[in-house]
């Protein structure tokens, strides 16, 4: 346990300097830190690696960044509240915790987010622009409870990368392409890839990513 709570898993980078790129990975929702983790070896091994595990609890190695819950309506509904306090305190850990202790700057991060991991990537990089320029978002959507675009900042060197699976039962496609869209409209550059995937990642979807990562 860290001083801020978050436990995580890492790989150092093979680099000495103080150049390299830091991924930094955030599970979906029910999963944790070994998750993505396990994807590390088909990542640059001059990349910084850091897999956090989810604030929340769910059961045995179970993690969540905020709770969901059905409605009268049978509708998914999410803790705002606590999707607010899980962004802020995880934006605390890497810019403090995280950046001291692995002496890296807000230049070198990516941040790597799978479905609920993808939804808090997506409220980092918008709601703290500065930090976070690059992202990698995975089967995920935007939610606008608690994303808050800047109108005064300007996102012109942001750049996303969006890989979502066609056969998607959890989180459908078209949430992919309404996060891309949105983007655009907001002149946040990305670049949108249609998978023959389902609500997961496949080896060859993620060598397209990491490819990504390489080229920016």
């Amino acid at each position: 346990m860290t001083n801020s709570g978050f436990e995580y898993l890492f790989r150092n980078s093979l680099r000495t300097d103080n150049e390299k790129k830091v991924i930094i990975m955030l599970h979906g929702y029910g999963s944790n830190e070994y998750d993505l983790f396990s994807l590390s070896e088909n990542i640059n091994s001059n990349y910084l690696i850091i897999s956090i595990r989810a604030c929340i609890e769910m059961g045995r190695e179970s993690y969540c960044w905020w709770p969901l819950s059905i409605d009268n309506q049978m509708k998914l509904v999410m803790d705002v509240n606590q999707a607010k306090s899980s962004i802020k305190s995880l934006n605390n850990f890497i810019m403090n915790e995280l950046a001291n202790k692995f002496k890296f700057s807000s230049n070198e991060i990516y941040l790597l987010g799978f479905s609920q991991g993808c939804m808090i990537s997506y409220a980092l990089s918008i709601n703290y622009p500065k930090n976070y320029k690059k992202v990698i978002g995975m089967s995920g959507k935007i939610s606008f409870d608690i994303t808050e675009l800047n109108k005064d900042y300007d996102y012109s060197s942001h750049n996303l990368i969006i890989s979502h699976g066609k056969h998607d039962e959890i989180i459908p496609i078209k949430e992919g392409k309404k996060a891309s869209d949105w983007f655009l409209e907001n002149k946040i550059r990305n670049k949108f890839i249609e998978t023959n995937s389902a609500h997961g990642i496949s080896i060859d979807d993620f060598k397209i990513l990491s490819h990504w990562i390489d080229e920016n």
